[in-house]
């Protein structure tokens, strides 16, 4: 995955689930994030699970976002951060 395109088109392509496919891929790119230390936004709320790193093995986007630049992994956290904001906005979410 190299661009924000490549993962719209992929997240279109397996959102079967609204928010909860939303939710883990946001999941996985702040865990992703923390890993390499990077910036947080303070509205994410994020905090990993004790004695993780906040990745998941698990998760659909681990080995995507485990090789995503720096630079689109705060792309892809930032729109599904404002994406979950938007779907909360609307009640569909659990």
């Amino acid at each position: 995955m190299k661009t924000i395109k490549d993962f719209k088109d992929e997240y279109r392509l397996i959102c079967v689930d609204t928010w909860g496919d939303a939710l883990e891929a946001w999941f996985e790119c702040a865990g992703q994030m923390n890993k390499r230390k990077l910036k947080i936004p303070m509205p994410w709320e994020y905090r990993p699970a004790p004695g993780t790193n906040g990745t998941d093995k698990e998760s659909y986007w681990h080995t995507d976002f485990e090789s995503c630049s720096n630079e689109l992994l705060i792309k892809i956290g930032n729109l599904m951060f404002r994406y979950c904001e938007f779907l909360r906005s609307k009640k569909v979410n659990y």
